[in-house]
């Protein structure tokens, strides 16, 4: 999303339609103070999560307070630790095997050792 306004949830509900439904949404806003001109209510933002086949939530976000809710800021962090992993975190990189894919990728990602 750009920002938390009506064409970000178009755009996010355009996606979720034309793809496979997801198991879990999580979904952070930007609080910013005001009830400006084109944000997207509270309410819509949580029929984006309810599109979630198992679990859709706010993270950080205190859905009385949006927008004018600045600690959003620091739950976020707090409330993303709390999310259970479903992934292993993988092992170790060698620096060997980043070389190898970065030789192979050419001039695709502009990444340079000296």
């Amino acid at each position: 999303m750009v920002f938390n306004t009506e064409s970000s949830a178009d755009r996010l509900e355009r996606y979720l339609e034309g793809t496979d439904p997801y198991d879990h949404i999580q979904l952070m806003l930007f609080s910013h103070g005001v009830d400006s001109v084109g944000l997207a209510p509270i309410e819509r933002w949580r029929s984006v999560l309810r599109r979630a086949r198992k679990h859709g939530d706010f993270v950080g976000v205190d859905e009385r307070r949006f927008p004018r809710d600045f600690a959003t800021f620091v739950r976020y962090h707090t409330d993303l630790k709390k999310l259970p992993t479903r992934y292993p975190m993988p092992g170790t990189l060698a620096l060997s095997r980043l070389e190898e894919f970065l030789r192979r990728a050419g001039d695709r990602y502009p990444v340079r050792w000296t």
